[in-house]
Protein backbone atom coordinates (compact mmCIF):
# COMPACT_ATOMS: atom_id res chain seq x y z
CA UNK A 1 0.00 0.00 0.00
CA UNK A 2 2.39 2.50 0.93
CA UNK A 3 4.10 1.69 -2.83
CA UNK A 4 1.38 3.76 -4.34
CA UNK A 5 2.27 7.01 -3.15
CA UNK A 6 5.59 7.15 -4.88
CA UNK A 7 3.83 5.76 -7.70
CA UNK A 8 1.15 8.76 -7.57
CA UNK A 9 3.75 11.11 -7.09
CA UNK A 10 6.17 10.11 -9.98
CA UNK A 11 2.91 10.10 -12.48
CA UNK A 12 2.15 13.11 -11.25
CA UNK A 13 5.68 14.76 -12.01
CA UNK A 14 5.93 12.84 -15.25
CA UNK A 15 2.27 13.75 -16.64
CA UNK A 16 3.25 17.56 -15.81
CA UNK A 17 6.49 17.23 -17.67
CA UNK A 18 4.47 15.97 -20.68
CA UNK A 19 2.03 18.28 -20.55
CA UNK A 20 4.81 20.86 -21.55
CA UNK A 21 5.75 19.39 -23.88
CA UNK A 22 4.58 21.12 -27.50
CA UNK A 23 2.50 18.95 -29.94
CA UNK A 24 3.55 18.14 -32.99
CA UNK A 25 1.71 20.80 -34.95
CA UNK A 26 2.69 23.44 -32.79
CA UNK A 27 6.57 22.55 -33.53
CA UNK A 28 5.48 22.21 -37.67
CA UNK A 29 4.11 26.01 -37.26
CA UNK A 30 7.02 26.94 -35.05
CA UNK A 31 9.42 25.23 -37.94
CA UNK A 32 7.69 27.31 -40.51
CA UNK A 33 7.57 30.52 -38.75
CA UNK A 34 11.07 30.59 -38.50
CA UNK A 35 12.14 29.43 -41.45
CA UNK A 36 9.79 32.74 -42.84
CA UNK A 37 11.92 34.66 -40.87
CA UNK A 38 15.00 33.43 -41.61
CA UNK A 39 13.66 33.66 -45.74
CA UNK A 40 13.14 37.67 -44.81
CA UNK A 41 9.64 37.87 -44.32
CA UNK A 42 7.67 39.61 -41.16
CA UNK A 43 5.85 37.15 -38.83
CA UNK A 44 3.24 38.25 -36.77
CA UNK A 45 -0.35 37.49 -35.40
CA UNK A 46 -2.82 39.66 -36.93
CA UNK A 47 -6.40 39.73 -36.99
CA UNK A 48 -8.61 41.53 -39.91
CA UNK A 49 -11.78 42.86 -39.30
CA UNK A 50 -14.24 42.72 -41.87
CA UNK A 51 -17.01 45.22 -43.07
CA UNK A 52 -19.31 43.44 -44.17
CA UNK A 53 -21.77 46.60 -44.89
CA UNK A 54 -19.35 47.25 -47.74
CA UNK A 55 -18.53 44.39 -49.20
CA UNK A 56 -20.36 41.25 -47.78
CA UNK A 57 -17.64 39.23 -45.87
CA UNK A 58 -19.26 38.20 -42.38
CA UNK A 59 -16.08 37.28 -40.43
CA UNK A 60 -13.43 38.69 -39.17
CA UNK A 61 -10.11 36.66 -40.26
CA UNK A 62 -7.68 35.85 -37.51
CA UNK A 63 -4.37 34.74 -38.61
CA UNK A 64 -0.33 34.32 -38.84
CA UNK A 65 0.44 37.07 -40.78
CA UNK A 66 3.70 36.82 -43.29
CA UNK A 67 4.33 39.81 -44.69
CA UNK A 68 7.24 40.99 -47.53
CA UNK A 69 8.42 44.51 -47.36
CA UNK A 70 10.08 46.14 -50.54
CA UNK A 71 11.74 49.36 -51.28
CA UNK A 72 9.86 52.16 -52.56
CA UNK A 73 11.15 55.62 -53.55
CA UNK A 74 9.45 58.08 -51.09
CA UNK A 75 6.80 60.37 -52.48
CA UNK A 76 8.26 63.99 -52.89
CA UNK A 77 6.91 64.74 -49.55
CA UNK A 78 10.04 62.34 -48.13
CA UNK A 79 6.88 60.11 -47.00
CA UNK A 80 6.94 56.43 -47.75
CA UNK A 81 4.15 55.41 -49.82
CA UNK A 82 1.75 52.86 -47.84
CA UNK A 83 -1.19 53.40 -49.31
CA UNK A 84 -3.53 49.52 -49.75
CA UNK A 85 -4.01 48.62 -53.75
CA UNK A 86 -6.52 45.62 -53.02
CA UNK A 87 -7.12 43.48 -50.50
CA UNK A 88 -8.63 39.76 -50.98
CA UNK A 89 -10.31 37.67 -48.68
CA UNK A 90 -10.88 33.73 -48.47
CA UNK A 91 -14.43 33.94 -47.77
CA UNK A 92 -17.66 34.62 -49.77
CA UNK A 93 -18.43 38.03 -50.55
CA UNK A 94 -20.28 40.17 -53.34
CA UNK A 95 -17.39 40.96 -55.60
CA UNK A 96 -15.32 38.10 -57.11
CA UNK A 97 -14.11 39.37 -60.57
CA UNK A 98 -10.70 37.68 -61.97
CA UNK A 99 -9.94 35.81 -59.02
CA UNK A 100 -10.04 31.34 -58.28
CA UNK A 101 -12.43 30.21 -56.52
CA UNK A 102 -13.31 30.44 -53.09
CA UNK A 103 -11.66 33.62 -53.18
CA UNK A 104 -13.64 37.56 -53.39
CA UNK A 105 -12.73 41.39 -53.05
CA UNK A 106 -12.99 43.15 -50.06
CA UNK A 107 -11.26 46.27 -51.60
CA UNK A 108 -11.00 46.44 -55.13
CA UNK A 109 -8.20 47.40 -56.94
CA UNK A 110 -8.33 51.24 -58.49
CA UNK A 111 -9.12 54.71 -56.94
CA UNK A 112 -12.38 54.87 -55.29
CA UNK A 113 -13.29 57.83 -56.95
CA UNK A 114 -13.30 55.48 -59.88
CA UNK A 115 -16.29 54.12 -60.99
CA UNK A 116 -17.38 50.86 -59.85
CA UNK A 117 -17.15 49.14 -63.85
CA UNK A 118 -13.50 50.60 -64.05
CA UNK A 119 -12.37 48.96 -60.42
CA UNK A 120 -14.43 45.78 -61.99
CA UNK A 121 -12.17 45.97 -65.16
CA UNK A 122 -9.17 46.83 -63.59
CA UNK A 123 -10.17 43.70 -60.94
CA UNK A 124 -10.37 41.25 -63.97
CA UNK A 125 -7.18 42.50 -65.82
CA UNK A 126 -4.90 41.70 -62.30
CA UNK A 127 -7.20 38.57 -61.78
CA UNK A 128 -4.55 36.60 -64.00
CA UNK A 129 -1.74 37.59 -62.11
CA UNK A 130 -2.91 36.83 -58.76
CA UNK A 131 -3.44 33.26 -59.87
CA UNK A 132 -0.84 32.48 -61.74
CA UNK A 133 1.21 33.76 -58.24
CA UNK A 134 -1.51 31.33 -56.16
CA UNK A 135 -0.54 28.58 -57.94
CA UNK A 136 2.34 27.58 -56.79
CA UNK A 137 0.85 27.91 -53.31
CA UNK A 138 0.33 24.27 -51.75
CA UNK A 139 -2.31 26.07 -48.90
CA UNK A 140 -5.59 28.55 -48.59
CA UNK A 141 -5.75 31.87 -48.57
CA UNK A 142 -7.22 33.59 -45.86
CA UNK A 143 -6.31 37.12 -46.57
CA UNK A 144 -3.88 38.89 -49.17
CA UNK A 145 -2.98 42.55 -49.12
CA UNK A 146 -0.99 44.75 -51.76
CA UNK A 147 0.27 47.77 -50.57
CA UNK A 148 2.52 50.11 -52.26
CA UNK A 149 5.67 48.97 -50.01
CA UNK A 150 4.51 45.56 -48.80
CA UNK A 151 2.55 42.21 -49.46
CA UNK A 152 0.76 40.73 -46.71
CA UNK A 153 -0.60 37.20 -46.58
CA UNK A 154 -2.74 35.31 -43.62
CA UNK A 155 -2.51 31.16 -45.14
CA UNK A 156 -4.18 28.77 -43.00
CA UNK A 157 -1.44 27.04 -42.70
CA UNK A 158 -1.79 23.30 -43.95
CA UNK A 159 0.88 20.44 -43.21
CA UNK A 160 1.91 20.59 -47.35
CA UNK A 161 3.01 24.79 -46.68
CA UNK A 162 6.33 26.05 -46.86
CA UNK A 163 8.01 29.32 -46.51
CA UNK A 164 9.72 28.95 -49.56
CA UNK A 165 6.37 28.89 -50.84
CA UNK A 166 5.11 31.86 -49.54
CA UNK A 167 7.95 33.68 -50.13
CA UNK A 168 7.49 32.50 -53.79
CA UNK A 169 3.88 34.09 -53.80
CA UNK A 170 4.70 37.08 -51.67
CA UNK A 171 7.37 37.73 -54.33
CA UNK A 172 5.01 37.53 -57.36
CA UNK A 173 2.32 39.39 -56.05
CA UNK A 174 4.91 42.48 -55.28
CA UNK A 175 5.50 43.00 -59.32
CA UNK A 176 1.55 43.83 -59.23
CA UNK A 177 2.84 46.91 -56.73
Amino acid sequence: MSWLIPLAVVLVVFGSVYWMKPSPRDSRLAALRLDAIKAGLQVRHHTFQADAAKTGVRENITGTCYTLVFRQPAHDEGKPRQQLLFRIVGQPAWETAGLPQGLSWHDLPGDPAQGQEQRLALAESLGAGIRAALTGLNDDVLLLELYENRVSLIPAERKAASAEGYLQVLTALAVLA
